[in-house]
Protein backbone atom coordinates (compact mmCIF):
# COMPACT_ATOMS: atom_id res chain seq x y z
CA UNK A 1 0.00 0.00 0.00
CA UNK A 2 0.98 3.63 -0.38
CA UNK A 3 1.93 5.55 2.77
CA UNK A 4 3.52 8.82 3.87
CA UNK A 5 6.55 7.63 5.85
CA UNK A 6 8.18 10.00 8.34
CA UNK A 7 11.99 10.32 8.20
CA UNK A 8 12.60 13.46 10.24
CA UNK A 9 11.80 17.16 10.43
CA UNK A 10 10.04 18.25 7.23
CA UNK A 11 10.73 14.89 5.64
CA UNK A 12 7.78 12.72 4.62
CA UNK A 13 8.30 10.31 1.75
CA UNK A 14 5.52 8.62 -0.19
CA UNK A 15 6.48 4.95 -0.34
CA UNK A 16 4.94 1.58 -1.02
CA UNK A 17 5.01 -0.47 2.15
CA UNK A 18 3.58 -3.86 3.05
CA UNK A 19 -0.20 -4.03 3.52
CA UNK A 20 -1.27 -4.64 7.13
CA UNK A 21 -2.18 -8.25 7.86
CA UNK A 22 -4.97 -8.89 10.32
CA UNK A 23 -5.45 -11.66 12.86
CA UNK A 24 -8.82 -13.13 13.95
CA UNK A 25 -9.37 -10.36 16.55
CA UNK A 26 -8.63 -7.50 14.13
CA UNK A 27 -10.25 -5.37 11.45
CA UNK A 28 -8.73 -3.66 8.40
CA UNK A 29 -9.86 -0.18 7.43
CA UNK A 30 -9.59 1.69 4.14
CA UNK A 31 -8.60 5.14 5.37
CA UNK A 32 -10.90 7.83 4.00
CA UNK A 33 -9.70 10.80 6.07
CA UNK A 34 -6.83 11.49 8.47
CA UNK A 35 -6.50 14.81 10.28
CA UNK A 36 -3.16 16.45 10.99
CA UNK A 37 -2.88 16.75 14.77
CA UNK A 38 -0.81 19.30 16.64
CA UNK A 39 1.37 16.51 18.03
CA UNK A 40 2.10 15.40 14.45
CA UNK A 41 2.95 19.00 13.61
CA UNK A 42 5.58 19.09 16.36
CA UNK A 43 7.17 16.05 14.72
CA UNK A 44 7.08 17.71 11.32
CA UNK A 45 8.63 20.97 12.51
CA UNK A 46 11.15 19.73 15.07
CA UNK A 47 11.56 15.99 14.45
CA UNK A 48 10.34 15.23 17.99
CA UNK A 49 7.64 12.87 19.32
CA UNK A 50 8.14 10.47 16.39
CA UNK A 51 10.83 8.45 14.69
CA UNK A 52 12.27 7.51 11.34
CA UNK A 53 10.44 4.87 9.31
CA UNK A 54 7.07 5.43 11.00
CA UNK A 55 3.62 6.25 9.59
CA UNK A 56 1.87 8.85 11.75
CA UNK A 57 -1.82 9.70 11.80
CA UNK A 58 -4.17 8.89 14.67
CA UNK A 59 -7.20 11.05 13.80
CA UNK A 60 -8.76 8.77 11.23
CA UNK A 61 -12.03 7.56 9.78
CA UNK A 62 -12.66 4.98 7.12
CA UNK A 63 -14.51 1.97 5.77
CA UNK A 64 -14.10 -1.55 7.10
CA UNK A 65 -12.78 -3.79 4.31
CA UNK A 66 -11.83 -6.92 6.25
CA UNK A 67 -13.04 -8.40 9.54
CA UNK A 68 -11.35 -11.06 11.64
CA UNK A 69 -13.31 -14.21 12.41
CA UNK A 70 -13.49 -13.47 16.14
CA UNK A 71 -14.71 -9.87 15.80
CA UNK A 72 -18.32 -9.20 16.80
CA UNK A 73 -20.68 -6.39 15.81
CA UNK A 74 -18.50 -5.03 12.99
CA UNK A 75 -18.93 -5.93 9.33
CA UNK A 76 -17.36 -5.10 5.97
CA UNK A 77 -18.70 -1.79 4.70
CA UNK A 78 -19.21 -0.20 8.12
CA UNK A 79 -18.16 3.44 8.39
CA UNK A 80 -16.01 3.67 11.50
CA UNK A 81 -13.51 5.71 13.45
CA UNK A 82 -10.93 3.64 15.35
CA UNK A 83 -9.91 5.13 18.66
CA UNK A 84 -6.99 4.21 20.88
CA UNK A 85 -7.54 7.26 23.09
CA UNK A 86 -6.70 5.97 26.56
CA UNK A 87 -7.35 2.44 25.34
CA UNK A 88 -4.36 0.31 26.33
CA UNK A 89 -3.84 -3.39 25.72
CA UNK A 90 -3.40 -4.59 29.29
CA UNK A 91 -4.28 -8.23 28.71
CA UNK A 92 -0.81 -9.36 29.82
CA UNK A 93 -0.61 -7.30 33.02
CA UNK A 94 0.60 -9.30 36.01
CA UNK A 95 -1.75 -7.71 38.55
CA UNK A 96 0.88 -7.75 41.29
CA UNK A 97 3.66 -5.28 40.43
CA UNK A 98 4.10 -1.65 41.56
CA UNK A 99 2.08 -0.27 38.62
CA UNK A 100 -0.69 -2.86 38.68
CA UNK A 101 -1.34 -2.35 42.38
CA UNK A 102 -1.66 1.40 41.77
CA UNK A 103 -4.24 1.11 39.03
CA UNK A 104 -1.84 1.79 36.14
CA UNK A 105 -1.42 -1.65 34.52
CA UNK A 106 -0.43 -0.10 31.17
CA UNK A 107 3.07 0.41 32.67
CA UNK A 108 3.42 -3.19 33.84
CA UNK A 109 6.58 -4.76 32.39
CA UNK A 110 4.53 -7.80 31.40
CA UNK A 111 2.35 -5.75 29.05
CA UNK A 112 3.34 -5.61 25.41
CA UNK A 113 5.39 -7.95 23.32
CA UNK A 114 8.97 -7.95 22.21
CA UNK A 115 10.06 -7.79 18.60
CA UNK A 116 10.40 -11.19 16.96
CA UNK A 117 14.00 -10.70 15.77
CA UNK A 118 13.36 -12.68 12.61
CA UNK A 119 11.32 -10.46 10.26
CA UNK A 120 12.72 -8.01 7.70
CA UNK A 121 12.44 -4.89 9.88
CA UNK A 122 14.06 -6.67 12.83
CA UNK A 123 16.99 -7.89 10.73
CA UNK A 124 17.52 -4.42 9.28
CA UNK A 125 17.58 -2.90 12.76
CA UNK A 126 14.12 -1.29 12.55
CA UNK A 127 12.65 -3.42 15.34
CA UNK A 128 9.89 -0.85 16.03
CA UNK A 129 8.30 -1.83 12.70
CA UNK A 130 8.09 -5.49 13.68
CA UNK A 131 4.52 -6.75 13.45
CA UNK A 132 4.84 -8.56 16.79
CA UNK A 133 5.73 -5.27 18.44
CA UNK A 134 3.36 -3.05 16.48
CA UNK A 135 0.16 -4.82 17.51
CA UNK A 136 0.50 -3.65 21.08
CA UNK A 137 1.25 0.01 20.39
CA UNK A 138 -1.06 3.00 19.91
CA UNK A 139 -2.11 3.74 16.33
CA UNK A 140 -0.33 6.73 14.87
CA UNK A 141 1.87 7.15 17.94
CA UNK A 142 3.95 3.98 18.03
CA UNK A 143 2.10 1.74 15.60
CA UNK A 144 1.69 2.73 11.94
CA UNK A 145 -1.32 4.99 11.54
CA UNK A 146 -3.58 6.74 9.10
CA UNK A 147 -1.34 8.57 6.63
CA UNK A 148 -1.66 5.46 4.48
CA UNK A 149 -4.21 3.71 2.32
CA UNK A 150 -5.02 1.13 4.99
CA UNK A 151 -4.79 0.83 8.77
CA UNK A 152 -5.70 -2.01 11.07
CA UNK A 153 -7.18 -2.17 14.55
CA UNK A 154 -5.95 -5.08 16.69
CA UNK A 155 -8.38 -6.59 19.18
CA UNK A 156 -11.21 -4.60 17.60
CA UNK A 157 -14.18 -4.15 19.89
CA UNK A 158 -17.20 -2.08 18.97
CA UNK A 159 -17.82 0.69 21.49
CA UNK A 160 -14.36 0.29 23.01
CA UNK A 161 -11.77 1.04 20.34
CA UNK A 162 -14.00 1.13 17.24
CA UNK A 163 -16.99 3.46 16.85
CA UNK A 164 -19.53 3.58 14.05
CA UNK A 165 -19.91 6.93 12.33
CA UNK A 166 -23.40 8.49 12.45
CA UNK A 167 -25.00 8.94 9.04
CA UNK A 168 -24.99 12.73 9.29
CA UNK A 169 -21.20 12.94 9.67
CA UNK A 170 -18.81 12.70 6.72
CA UNK A 171 -15.54 10.79 6.96
CA UNK A 172 -13.67 14.09 7.24
CA UNK A 173 -15.91 15.23 10.10
CA UNK A 174 -15.65 11.86 11.83
CA UNK A 175 -11.84 12.14 11.82
CA UNK A 176 -12.29 14.83 14.50
CA UNK A 177 -13.46 12.23 17.03
CA UNK A 178 -10.01 12.03 18.65
CA UNK A 179 -9.54 15.79 19.27
CA UNK A 180 -13.17 16.30 20.32
CA UNK A 181 -12.88 13.41 22.76
CA UNK A 182 -9.76 15.03 24.15
CA UNK A 183 -11.51 18.38 24.43
CA UNK A 184 -14.44 16.79 26.25
CA UNK A 185 -12.17 15.01 28.72
CA UNK A 186 -9.90 18.00 29.35
CA UNK A 187 -12.73 20.44 29.95
CA UNK A 188 -14.25 18.05 32.47
CA UNK A 189 -10.88 17.69 34.19
CA UNK A 190 -11.14 21.42 34.91
CA UNK A 191 -14.46 20.85 36.73
CA UNK A 192 -16.23 23.86 35.17
CA UNK A 193 -19.22 25.49 36.90
CA UNK A 194 -22.16 27.25 35.24
CA UNK A 195 -21.34 30.64 36.82
CA UNK A 196 -17.64 30.61 35.90
CA UNK A 197 -15.54 32.33 33.26
CA UNK A 198 -13.12 30.28 31.18
CA UNK A 199 -10.20 31.31 28.99
CA UNK A 200 -8.87 29.29 26.07
CA UNK A 201 -5.37 30.18 24.85
CA UNK A 202 -4.43 28.87 21.41
CA UNK A 203 -7.05 28.20 18.73
CA UNK A 204 -5.86 25.28 16.68
CA UNK A 205 -8.28 22.41 16.20
CA UNK A 206 -7.89 21.42 19.85
CA UNK A 207 -8.42 24.95 21.14
CA UNK A 208 -11.52 25.46 19.00
CA UNK A 209 -12.95 22.13 20.13
CA UNK A 210 -12.13 22.92 23.76
CA UNK A 211 -13.80 26.31 23.40
CA UNK A 212 -17.02 24.76 22.10
CA UNK A 213 -17.15 22.14 24.85
CA UNK A 214 -16.31 24.68 27.56
CA UNK A 215 -19.09 26.94 26.29
CA UNK A 216 -21.58 24.20 27.20
CA UNK A 217 -20.57 24.41 30.87
CA UNK A 218 -19.63 27.98 31.83
CA UNK A 219 -21.25 31.42 31.56
CA UNK A 220 -18.52 33.13 29.52
CA UNK A 221 -15.64 31.96 27.32
CA UNK A 222 -12.75 34.24 26.38
CA UNK A 223 -10.30 33.10 23.69
CA UNK A 224 -6.89 34.33 22.65
CA UNK A 225 -4.74 33.71 19.57
CA UNK A 226 -2.65 35.61 17.00
CA UNK A 227 -4.50 34.32 13.91
CA UNK A 228 -7.33 36.51 12.63
CA UNK A 229 -8.68 33.54 10.69
CA UNK A 230 -8.96 31.38 13.78
CA UNK A 231 -10.30 34.21 15.96
CA UNK A 232 -13.04 34.92 13.43
CA UNK A 233 -13.99 31.24 13.39
CA UNK A 234 -13.98 31.10 17.20
CA UNK A 235 -16.45 33.98 17.30
CA UNK A 236 -18.68 32.23 14.77
CA UNK A 237 -18.56 29.04 16.86
CA UNK A 238 -19.69 30.76 20.04
CA UNK A 239 -16.79 32.46 21.83
CA UNK A 240 -18.03 35.41 23.89
CA UNK A 241 -14.84 37.47 23.64
CA UNK A 242 -11.94 37.10 21.21
CA UNK A 243 -8.52 38.62 21.87
CA UNK A 244 -5.96 39.12 19.13
CA UNK A 245 -2.73 38.62 21.08
CA UNK A 246 -0.79 40.23 18.23
CA UNK A 247 -2.63 43.51 18.78
CA UNK A 248 -3.44 43.67 22.49
CA UNK A 249 -2.22 42.21 25.76
CA UNK A 250 -4.40 39.18 26.61
CA UNK A 251 -3.60 39.48 30.34
CA UNK A 252 -4.71 43.10 30.51
CA UNK A 253 -7.87 42.26 28.58
CA UNK A 254 -8.71 39.32 30.87
CA UNK A 255 -8.17 41.58 33.91
CA UNK A 256 -10.46 44.18 32.37
CA UNK A 257 -13.15 41.55 31.80
CA UNK A 258 -12.86 39.55 35.04
CA UNK A 259 -11.44 41.98 37.58
CA UNK A 260 -8.16 42.24 39.48
CA UNK A 261 -7.26 39.22 41.53
CA UNK A 262 -6.00 38.83 45.10
CA UNK A 263 -3.66 36.26 46.59
CA UNK A 264 -1.06 35.79 49.30
CA UNK A 265 1.29 37.55 46.88
CA UNK A 266 -0.93 40.63 46.97
CA UNK A 267 -3.16 42.14 44.31
CA UNK A 268 -2.68 41.51 40.61
CA UNK A 269 -3.59 39.34 37.68
CA UNK A 270 -7.06 38.37 36.56
CA UNK A 271 -9.97 36.41 37.96
CA UNK A 272 -10.59 33.78 35.30
CA UNK A 273 -11.82 30.58 36.94
CA UNK A 274 -10.32 28.19 34.39
CA UNK A 275 -7.62 28.60 31.75
CA UNK A 276 -7.39 25.90 29.09
CA UNK A 277 -3.83 26.30 27.80
CA UNK A 278 -3.83 24.91 24.26
CA UNK A 279 -1.03 26.87 22.61
CA UNK A 280 2.09 25.14 23.92
CA UNK A 281 3.85 28.53 23.95
CA UNK A 282 5.94 29.17 27.11
CA UNK A 283 5.07 32.87 27.42
CA UNK A 284 1.35 32.09 27.08
CA UNK A 285 1.52 29.64 29.99
CA UNK A 286 3.28 32.28 32.06
CA UNK A 287 0.41 34.64 31.27
CA UNK A 288 -2.13 31.94 32.14
CA UNK A 289 -0.70 31.83 35.67
CA UNK A 290 -1.49 35.54 35.93
CA UNK A 291 -4.91 35.32 34.27
CA UNK A 292 -6.36 32.69 36.60
CA UNK A 293 -7.85 33.64 39.97
CA UNK A 294 -6.57 32.40 43.30
CA UNK A 295 -7.87 28.86 43.68
CA UNK A 296 -8.41 28.58 39.93
CA UNK A 297 -7.42 25.80 37.55
CA UNK A 298 -5.11 25.63 34.55
CA UNK A 299 -5.49 22.59 32.30
CA UNK A 300 -2.26 21.95 30.40
CA UNK A 301 -3.44 20.75 26.99
CA UNK A 302 -0.83 21.93 24.49
CA UNK A 303 2.55 20.23 24.23
CA UNK A 304 5.64 22.44 24.55
CA UNK A 305 8.63 22.32 22.22
CA UNK A 306 10.76 24.28 24.72
CA UNK A 307 11.20 24.47 28.49
CA UNK A 308 9.00 26.87 30.46
CA UNK A 309 10.21 29.08 33.32
CA UNK A 310 7.54 29.54 36.00
CA UNK A 311 7.44 31.41 39.32
CA UNK A 312 6.52 28.46 41.52
CA UNK A 313 6.08 30.58 44.67
CA UNK A 314 3.48 32.62 42.81
CA UNK A 315 1.67 29.42 41.81
CA UNK A 316 1.77 28.23 45.43
CA UNK A 317 0.54 31.57 46.80
CA UNK A 318 -2.30 31.64 44.28
CA UNK A 319 -3.28 28.06 45.14
CA UNK A 320 -3.46 27.20 41.45
CA UNK A 321 -4.25 23.67 40.34
CA UNK A 322 -2.11 22.66 37.34
CA UNK A 323 -3.84 19.75 35.61
CA UNK A 324 -2.09 17.53 33.06
CA UNK A 325 -4.15 16.60 30.01
CA UNK A 326 -2.55 13.15 30.30
CA UNK A 327 -4.09 12.61 33.74
CA UNK A 328 -6.92 10.08 33.97
CA UNK A 329 -10.33 11.42 33.05
CA UNK A 330 -13.41 11.53 35.25
CA UNK A 331 -14.83 8.41 33.57
CA UNK A 332 -13.65 5.51 31.36
CA UNK A 333 -12.13 6.57 28.06
CA UNK A 334 -14.70 4.81 25.89
CA UNK A 335 -17.49 6.69 27.68
CA UNK A 336 -15.75 9.99 26.84
CA UNK A 337 -15.55 8.85 23.22
CA UNK A 338 -19.23 7.96 22.97
CA UNK A 339 -20.29 11.25 24.52
CA UNK A 340 -17.94 13.26 22.28
CA UNK A 341 -19.34 11.49 19.21
CA UNK A 342 -22.85 12.41 20.36
CA UNK A 343 -21.86 16.07 20.72
CA UNK A 344 -20.57 16.03 17.14
CA UNK A 345 -23.63 14.24 15.75
CA UNK A 346 -25.99 16.67 17.51
CA UNK A 347 -24.06 19.70 16.26
CA UNK A 348 -23.19 20.89 19.76
CA UNK A 349 -19.55 20.75 18.72
CA UNK A 350 -19.28 21.85 15.09
CA UNK A 351 -16.27 20.43 13.29
CA UNK A 352 -17.01 21.00 9.60
CA UNK A 353 -16.26 24.76 9.78
CA UNK A 354 -12.77 23.91 11.05
CA UNK A 355 -11.79 22.04 7.86
CA UNK A 356 -9.76 24.57 5.90
CA UNK A 357 -7.84 22.28 3.52
CA UNK A 358 -7.90 18.74 2.14
CA UNK A 359 -4.95 17.08 0.42
CA UNK A 360 -4.45 13.68 -1.22
CA UNK A 361 -1.89 11.33 0.32
CA UNK A 362 0.68 12.21 -2.37
CA UNK A 363 0.65 15.81 -1.07
CA UNK A 364 1.12 15.05 2.62
CA UNK A 365 4.16 17.34 2.81
CA UNK A 366 2.15 20.20 1.31
CA UNK A 367 -0.61 19.51 3.81
CA UNK A 368 1.78 19.67 6.75
CA UNK A 369 3.38 22.83 5.44
CA UNK A 370 0.06 24.67 5.18
CA UNK A 371 -0.91 23.38 8.65
CA UNK A 372 2.12 25.23 10.06
CA UNK A 373 0.65 28.54 8.83
CA UNK A 374 -1.87 29.57 11.46
CA UNK A 375 -2.94 32.63 9.51
CA UNK A 376 -3.95 30.48 6.53
CA UNK A 377 -5.21 27.19 7.95
CA UNK A 378 -7.26 25.69 10.76
CA UNK A 379 -7.51 21.95 10.12
CA UNK A 380 -5.86 20.07 7.29
CA UNK A 381 -7.24 16.67 6.31
CA UNK A 382 -5.23 14.07 4.39
CA UNK A 383 -7.44 11.87 2.17
CA UNK A 384 -5.58 8.71 1.04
Amino acid sequence: MKAAVFYGAKDFRIENIEDPKIEPEDILIKVKAAGICGSDLHSYKEGIFSRRGFVMGHEIAGEVVEVGTKVKGIKVGDRVSPMTYGMFDISGACGKCFWCTRGQPQWCSSVGHKACGECGPCKSGEWWLCESNQRHMLMGYSRNGGYAEFAYVPYAKLGFNVFKIPDNLSYAEASFLDPVTGAYKWVNQGEPKSWETGVVTGLGTIGLAVMQVLKLYVSKVIVSDVSEKRLKLAKELGADVVINAAKEDPLKKVMELTGTGRSFSGKGGGCADIVMECSGVPFVLQQAVEMVRTGGRIVLVGLFEHDVSLNMNHIIHKQISLISSFSPGKQPGNVDIREALELMAEGKVKVKPMISHEFPLDQTMEGFEIQTKADESVKVIIKP
